[in-house]
């Protein structure tokens, strides 16, 4: 009868395991007079492209581009953190510290034990000795107690050594007092005119698997770092994750930026006061993601702590014709450097609704429109949340909604709930249930949207020099304003067109600071550049920001500056009126750079056969030796892919560095159209190759008449 209830059983009209239908799903199929089920027919997704986003320019448009398939497989993309000493990350050390019981001379613990006689008895040390050699049984009352009252501190601290010592890890013990010992004790004691003395008792319990004998703490520091190597997985959910393990909040588990989800990415998490052992068996639960590196410090990570990030990227289906287009583009891109835009990762994935409309509503204190625009129905939605967003468009029932969406990580949900809790007309209250850290990207992605314009503006009617009014950093607090730009790094993900607008995604974009800097204190960190900084040669584009609007920044002393005026205007703001009435939303304004350089930027061309090929090699496989696939000979490659290598400081954007290679959007819709041509091509070659049915029928005859020859010319 057990055997009945195995969850994977399959009765006798079950057809064999099919991968593409694992759950046994019913197929629909057409009925015998011929006329099949009506099915809906895929709707056509309006996905965001760059130009919708002020994406336009180049650095060097006369540089030639090249196609290229980007994240063909999470192989192909792989992302090391820098740390703020420049060290390079990389997953290479698996041993898990522990902590060294220091040994007690054998004669000073039989000293001790012999002074504790009158305590312990030889009857309570077979006891302890027992506890020691016994199973843990959760059920049972696995402890020995000792009444220690008679013993001073010192005496209590040798009877926890000679555990320590004596049971290596098998059992632990800690010192209670009178009122820990037992509530009936302590109301006996409570109706005595006189206080009792205090009493005290050692308490040794069978520990639980894997915690370890000792409940101190003994590690050099009280945070322990690790790094995190992970594939298609989000940092969020590998921090909520090891959390819920530890019983922790995720807020307690601390990163120092996110990185890709569809990706190999290794970076340095930090924990306070978990053993790395309860790490690393939490960390077991997740699929694809390997923790080591263990080390330990007396702060916290926190985000931002970082100098950057190390690519290596693989371009699949490099035309090989195009071999001297693409090192003159690498090299004007070494040269030049790329515009520094914010990308399509930072406004969502619907044309639609981009990200940045939900901010203006937001500063403008539309609350009902920035809530319907979080909610309107779109054709970039998962299939499950698009009928939920056209019943509530329909019939607003918030409650309703809410409750058909499943999971905590969707900022539709809260917002429906909130809508639920104060009054479907308190849109004001029902957008403060989405955690500030994400509400506010909204009202940032409208700044990422200016300045996407004005760099975009700036390049295309004054090109690569410089002019004066440019603005750079006051130049002895250069490394202290790129610190304060405390930009979440982004992430560098081509988002699936399915992909929902949800929490997890949204936080991951890229947060601004959380904090309003002193009035004045921006305007300080910069300043405009004169006729003779410039004839100086000092100065380089790179070295040019430009501002995110706020109330409280410094606008170029040039015809740039009055740009952004009349674009804050377009909508019915302007610098002032971003000092919001609502101190949540107020936007004092950043700086951000208008040119990035690439840093150590190298590349090479690979061959390969088949489109899994893997042609980089990841940490994890780097340690275990795994082989990548062997390289095939010039003759025999079917295809070339190229690998780059490259270092870009927070906040820089990837796929903006290839972009500016491409020459080309880089958008989802845009790689999966080239993904889905280039495996065209590729089926078309391979049928070419193979023979004709004639062929086929006349290939016994060519095998028996020349089969040897042909043998010998497969050998070579």
């Amino acid at each position: 009868m057990g055997k009945d209830r195995g969850r994977g059983r399959r009765n006798h009209h079950s057809g064999p395991y099919n991968k593409s239908n694992w759950r046994n799903q019913k197929k629909e199929r057409s009925h015998n007079n011929g006329n099949q089920r009506n099915r809906t027919a895929p709707q056509q997704k309006n996905t965001l492209r760059e130009d919708q986003v002020a994406i336009t320019e180049f650095t060097n448009p006369d540089a030639p581009g090249f196609t290229g398939i980007l994240k063909s497989r999470f192989s192909d993309f792989h992302v090391n953190e820098i740390d703020n000493e420049g060290k390079v990350l990389e997953l290479n050390d698996l041993n898990v510290p522990k902590v060294a019981i220091e040994s007690v001379d054998p004669a000073e613990l039989d000293k001790w034990r012999h002074a504790l006689e009158g305590v312990i008895s030889p009857e309570v040390w077979q006891d302890i000795a027992s506890l020691a050699e016994a199973k843990y049984d959760p059920k049972s009352d696995q402890k020995v107690e000792i009444d220690v009252s008679s013993l001073d501190k010192e005496q209590r601290k040798q009877v926890h050594q000679l555990v320590k010592q004596l049971y290596k890890g098998k059992l632990m013990s800690s010192t209670i007092g009178q009122q820990q010992v037992k509530l009936g004790e302590q109301e006996e004691q409570s109706e005595q005119k006189e206080p009792a003395e205090e009493k005290k008792t050692i308490r040794i319990l069978k520990p639980k698997p894997g915690r370890g004998g000792d409940n101190r703490w003994n590690f050099p520091g009280e945070f322990v770092t690790f790094l995190v190597h992970k594939t298609n997985m989000d940092t969020s959910e590998v921090a909520s994750t090891l959390a819920s393990r530890l019983n922790m909040r995720p807020s307690q588990v601390n990163y120092c930026g996110t990185k890709d989800k569809r990706a190999k990415t290794t970076q340095n998490f930090s924990i306070k006061r978990r053993t790395p052992d309860s790490i690393l068996n939490a960390s077991r639960c997740l699929r694809d993601v390997r923790v080591g590196n263990f080390g330990f410090r007396s702060t916290t990570l926190k985000l931002g702590d970082l100098q950057g990030n190390r690519f290596r990227i693989a371009l699949r289906h490099i035309a090989r014709d195009k071999r001297g287009d693409i090192e003159l583009a690498l090299e004007s891109l070494k040269e030049r450097g790329f515009i520094n835009y914010y990308g399509l990762q930072r406004f969502g994935n619907s044309a639609s609704v981009p990200t940045y409309e939900v901010g203006v509503a937001v500063l403008k204190c539309d609350y009902k429109l920035a809530c319907e625009l979080i909610l309107k129905p779109r054709d970039t939605d998962v299939e499950f949340l698009r009928p939920i967003r056209e019943e509530w468009w329909e019939k607003r029932d918030s409650a309703a909604a809410a409750a058909k969406i499943y999971g905590e990580k969707f900022i539709e949900k809260k917002l429906l709930e909130g809508l639920a809790r104060f009054g479907e007309s308190d849109y004001s209250s029902a957008l403060r249930q989405i955690p500030r850290n994400m509400l506010m990207l909204y009202p940032h992605a409208y700044q990422s949207f200016v300045f996407n314009r004005i760099a975009s503006r700036r390049i295309k009617e004054f090109g690569l020099k410089l002019i004066p009014g440019d603005l750079v950093y006051v130049e002895q607090e250069q490394k202290e304003q790129e610190e304060m730009e405390q930009e979440q790094e982004p992430k560098e993900e081509i988002k699936e067109v399915e992909t929902s607008e949800s929490a997890e995604d949204l936080s991951e974009n890229a947060a601004e600071e959380d904090a309003i800097e002193e009035e004045s204190a921006f305007k300080r960190k910069v300043r405009p550049l004169t006729e003779e900084d410039i004839a100086s040669g000092k100065f380089q584009l790179s070295d040019v920001v430009l501002p995110l609007p706020g109330h409280d920044i410094t606008y170029p002393g040039n015809e740039c500056g009055t740009w952004y005026e009349e674009m804050l205007a377009e909508v019915g703001l302007s610098s002032e009126a971003l000092k919001h009435k609502e101190k949540t939303y107020s936007l004092g304004g950043a700086y951000r750079k208008l040119i990035i350089q690439p840093s150590d930027l190298t590349w090479s061309f690979r061959r390969y056969n088949k489109p899994e090929d893997t042609v980089i090699a990841s940490d994890w496989e780097r340690l275990k030796n795994f082989p990548i696939t062997e390289e095939p000979a010039e003759e025999e490659a079917k295809y070339m892919a190229l690998l780059l290598e490259f270092s870009l400081p927070t906040a820089a954007y990837a796929t903006m560095f290839l972009r500016e290679l491409f020459k080309k959007d880089t958008s989802t819709a845009m790689q999966m159209a080239l993904e889905q041509e280039a495996m065209k091509e590729a089926k078309k070659e391979e049928a070419e190759e193979l023979p004709s049915p004639k062929q086929q029928e006349e290939q016994p005859m060519e095998e028996e008449e020349g089969g040897e020859k042909r043998e010998e010319v497969q050998a070579n």
